[in-house]
């Protein structure tokens, strides 16, 4: 059985940044109901799609804050956005190719990424943008 990602990801304390994480756990909590029934494969298109949408929002959301408030880390977190993009495009090409694994390669990508990414970078926005007041 796949493991599930209920739980809320790391608060940012930046209410906006907090919310949008909420949604890219809900897709990947999509691909896990679909995983455990077995559907994983069907379903994988449907969530790139999902979180590309969500990035597409998300990251320049982000950016924008960023070059608001003169973020000094604004290049450095914006290149891990691109690397990001360049992760999805490679999950989709792995699921055009039907490799029966797909689903689960795309879970756990997408699981370490968002750990890494929120507890790191989006840390250290959060705590830079609260520094500014924004909450």
């Amino acid at each position: 059985m796949v493991s599930s990602t209920r739980s809320a990801p790391p608060s940012v304390n930046v209410r906006v940044i907090d919310d949008q994480h909420a949604r890219l756990i809900e897709n990947i909590e999509r691909l896990e109901q679909a995983l455990v029934a077995g559907e994983g494969a069907s379903a994988l298109a449907e969530v790139i799609g999902r979180v590309k949408e969500y990035a597409a929002r998300h990251c320049p959301a982000e950016e924008t804050l960023m070059e608001s408030f003169g973020d000094p880390l604004r290049d450095l977190h914006a290149i891990e956005h691109r690397k990001f993009f360049i992760r999805l495009d490679e999950m989709e090409r792995i699921a055009a190719q039907g490799h029966p694994v797909a689903a689960l390669q795309m879970l756990s990508r997408l699981r370490a990424w968002l750990e890494s990414h929120i507890q790191d970078w989006d840390a250290k926005l959060g705590t830079f943008l609260n520094s500014r007041g924004v909450t």
